[in-house]
């Protein structure tokens, strides 16, 4: 996969921990892998606040039915 060359800035601690943490050859696949880890988790999260929201949608819809069908429709 082509790659861009970017300039970032990290906070002093979030370095110290990098450069004792991750071979200098090695850094930037690990940059790029801990973005994508957070994109995914990210997104995991969406579609599962997604997926509470559609459940507290269908248990009211089947309360309301349940209501209907005790009341003999």
């Amino acid at each position: 996969m082509p790659s861009i060359r970017v300039n970032i800035s990290l906070p002093e601690t979030i370095y110290n921990k990098l450069t004792k943490e991750v071979p200098v050859r090695g850094r930037s696949s690990f940059i790029a892998m801990a973005i994508s880890k957070v994109f995914t988790e990210k997104r995991d999260g969406f579609i599962a606040q997604e997926y509470r929201e559609a459940s507290q949608e269908i248990m009211i819809a089947h309360k309301d039915m349940e209501g209907t069908l005790n009341d003999g429709l």
